[in-house]
């Protein structure tokens, strides 16, 4: 919080005193007064809650996918060895490269947005995955066979544990990803629904020369992000990871 402040303190003294030319980068006040009258009495409110449910939907899409592939994965070499090939050739493979054909073959809709998401998301989340299950101690494994466990009980006694800081940072990656997918999609696709997101509303901030606007969608995505890791990512962090001595404080 203190070097938030500091940094919006800089922006508004750099506005105010002359530093930049204010059409460029507006004082902080300025876009903070847009930004409440957007969210509270213009569109931005609704275009926010169609981004965020877009990419909670795309996000759940894409965990269970990850969790169920990762499960066949450990139970065949083959076919871990398959999706090791694919994550390594999709995953640094940018969302914003493969809309074209993401268009051709799907149109411009909601499921095109869906795709992208996944895109962005499933193959950060399956390399975590596969990663940890790599890194459990063949001895803890063995441990549990020779003491009589049930695949359940292995599952939530053992690999729960030894996964859970890699899915944590699967999910704090894939989260980021997500965003980048969405935001970038709506800005090429344009208005999807009858209002859009909020790639949309910062499209049409530059396409109108709004900066305030621009700014407004950016720290928009900037607090939710924030929101997330605080609430959601620490949350889970704190319960289990930390809680279990696995990370410092």
């Amino acid at each position: 919080m203190l070097w938030l402040i500091v940094l919006l303190a800089l922006w508004e003294a750099a506005a105010r005193l002359g530093w930049v030319n204010t059409y460029i980068l507006p004082p902080f006040t300025t876009v903070a007064a847009r930004l409440w009258h957007e969210l509270f009495f213009g569109r931005l409110g609704v275009q926010t809650l169609n981004s965020l449910w877009v990419v909670l939907q795309g996000f759940g899409i894409s965990f269970a996918l990850a969790v169920v592939i990762t499960a066949l994965c450990a139970a065949s070499r083959s076919i871990e060895s398959l999706f090791n090939t694919l994550s390594t050739i999709l995953n640094p493979l940018p969302a914003v490269a493969i809309m074209p054909l993401i268009i051709m073959w799907f149109g411009i809709d909601v499921t095109a947005m869906f795709i992208i998401i996944i895109h962005g998301v499933l193959w950060t989340l399956i390399r975590h995955l596969l990663d940890g299950l790599r890194a459990i101690p063949a001895a803890q494994l063995e441990f549990g066979r020779n003491i009589g466990l049930s695949p359940f009980r292995m599952f939530s006694g053992i690999i729960v544990f030894a996964l859970m800081p890699e899915l944590l940072a699967g999910l704090r990656t894939g989260w980021g990803r997500a965003w980048r997918a969405l935001i970038s999609a709506e800005m090429v696709f344009g208005m999807i629904g009858t209002l859009g997101g909020l790639g949309y509303y910062i499209y049409m901030g530059r396409a109108y020369a709004r900066i305030s606007d621009v700014l407004a969608g950016i720290i928009i995505i900037a607090v939710i992000g924030i929101a997330a890791e605080s609430f959601v990512f620490g949350g889970i962090e704190r319960a289990t990871t930390r809680k279990w001595g696995m990370t410092r404080e």
